[in-house]
């Protein structure tokens, strides 16, 4: 097994475009636009380390592809968290895994007011939307953060505390075909509730004034009186929102003393598995709460959803699913820097399957009320409709998925993947999984070679759902040998071109593809 803790090196920055050397092929005519990426980039200090891959100061990189040629170009989010951090040596906003230190800039009045409801990260290092004219970067809080897609440069910050009271927020946000914008937020101060966040199309085309009609389309109690689940997505079909409330649980009382007591985000959650998975149906139209209550039979952890569709009265949901959120403590940087990753419960794909209510009529105890799948139960005892899954391959291993988009929130066949650094057969792999036969194809070089978080771009004119090419940016450990950006066929992951740059492609977490006619 290779050293892999080159991946976690502090990066730099690279302002002024370079010009990629594209090798082994040619980059398709077709593709003309922006691959963006963001992560985290700066972990070291003068005499301080980050605890948490998650805490690393924001990176945001981009290839720009046009006519056959590529240039790239990497710049820092110019957030408070990272100016403080600079100017400090030392995190003043609690991260992930690393505790805050005292702001020698506030005074002891601000102090004390931080204390009672703490000021939270604006590190927005997890991951990038569009919406309407701008681009932006996310994190787990109310803070988000407009970039200029043209030279990375940081602009102006997005309160959604101010705008809509939430204090945590999903950094995975999805857009409708009507324009409509969605995220999940909890806010610390209404007694443990989920809010889902609308932003309408803004008309004018601009972001600034369609944000400003944020709103909360309908609120979602937790399931527990001095707690909320922790979430990183959710799902989104064409007529319903799906939330999973799952039983790692963000103590609120711990959360309020963040400061006081020096805790960091991990500290303050706490894993029950003996509690289930509670799913949550909201239609986006009415902002009502499907009055079915959904429950899996075993816990699960969850980050990222695959795609939720429905069909035949029935809500097909997939996810990248873990038996336990033991992945959390797997990446803390001491670990990864030592190349030490032993998960114990390896993430794989999984198709959950809801009937209803129009199925009310029919929805016997005791039988399973799954038409579309024999794999797949939804059985109802009492009032909880419990949910057993079938697993999407027949190996784990991997994470970060994405589908073609003109796909989202509707019956799909294909998604996308990457194995990483996860043992297994799919480590240092792109890989591509049939959610119907299970069958699973793949793309790898060699040990050195982590290819990161793919991105699925269509064709022009493509008929058939995997038409067209992935993206993926990958990072060579190897300090001879350059990072590049990965062009592979969609349908069967041939090589079709490479670019190679001469600096480092830091190991990062989400992207987005802008076309240049978007």
């Amino acid at each position: 097994m290779a050293d892999f803790s080159e991946l976690f090196r502090t990066t730099e920055e690279q302002i002024t475009a370079i010009d990629a050397v594209v090798t082994n092929g040619q980059i398709p005519a077709w593709l003309q636009g922006s691959f963006i990426r963001l992560g985290p980039g700066i972990f070291d200090f003068d005499d301080f380390v980050m605890n948490h891959w998650f805490d690393g100061y924001a990176v945001v990189y981009k290839f720009d592809i046009s006519n056959g040629k590529v240039k790239f170009c990497k710049r820092f989010l110019q957030s408070d968290a990272y100016k403080k951090a600079m100017a400090t040596g030392r995190p003043v906003f609690t991260e992930y895994g690393t505790k805050a230190y005292n702001d020698p800039e506030k005074n002891l009045f601000s102090r004390i007011v931080s204390t009672l409801i703490p000021d939270l990260t604006d590190n927005d290092a997890i991951n990038l939307f569009t919406y309407e004219d701008a681009l932006y970067a996310a994190t787990e809080t109310y803070n988000i953060r407009r970039i200029d897609i043209n030279n990375l440069e940081t602009c102006e910050k997005v309160d959604l505390n101010k705008l809509v009271g939430i204090h945590l927020s999903s950094p995975h946000s999805y857009q409708d075909k009507d324009g409509n914008c969605y995220t999940i937020g909890t806010s610390f101060t209404t007694g443990g509730k989920y809010h889902v966040v609308k932003l309408p199309p803004a008309g004018s085309g601009k972001a600034e004034d369609g944000i400003r009609k944020a709103s909360i389309l309908t609120d979602i109690p937790s399931s527990w009186s001095s707690g909320v689940s922790y979430y990183h997505s959710f799902g989104m079909s064409e007529k319903y929102i799906v939330f999973i409330e799952q039983p790692l649980i963000l103590n609120l009382v711990k959360l309020l003393s963040i400061q006081v007591k020096g805790r960091s985000l991990r500290e303050c959650m706490d894993w029950h598995p003996e509690e289930c998975n509670r799913f949550i149906v909201v239609d986006k139209k009415t902002g009502k709460i499907v009055p079915l209550k959904y429950r899996s039979k075993k816990p699960f952890f969850v980050f990222h959803h695959i795609n939720t569709y429905e069909e035949d009265d029935q809500l097909v949901v997939d996810v990248i699913a873990m038996d336990s959120p033991d992945i959390v403590d797997q990446l803390f940087l001491e670990k990864l820097r030592n190349s030490d990753y032993h998960p114990k419960d390896m993430a794989i794909g999984r198709r959950f399957i809801l009937p209803l209510p129009s199925q009310n009529g029919n929805m016997v105890n005791n039988h399973n009320l799954v038409t579309l799948d024999s794999e797949v139960t939804a059985e109802k005892t009492g009032k909880i409709i419990h949910l057993t899954p079938r697993d999407l391959s027949s190996q784990p291993g991997y994470e970060l998925p994405v589908i073609n988009k003109q796909y989202f929130g509707k019956k799909y066949r294909y998604y996308y993947s990457v194995g990483m650094y996860d043992p297994g057969e799919f480590r240092n792999s792109v890989l591509k999984v049939d959610a119907e036969t299970g069958e699973t194809k793949t793309w790898k070089e060699n040990e050195y070679t982590y290819p990161g978080e793919p991105q699925f771009v269509s064709r022009p004119g493509a008929v058939d759902e995997d038409d067209g090419v992935l993206l993926t940016a990958v990072t060579d450990v190897r300090k001879e040998h350059p990072d590049f950006l990965l062009v592979l066929n969609a349908e069967d992951l041939t090589e079709i071109a490479r670019a190679e740059v001469n600096v480092h492609i830091p190991n990062v977490l989400h992207g987005i593809f802008v076309s240049q006619h978007q």
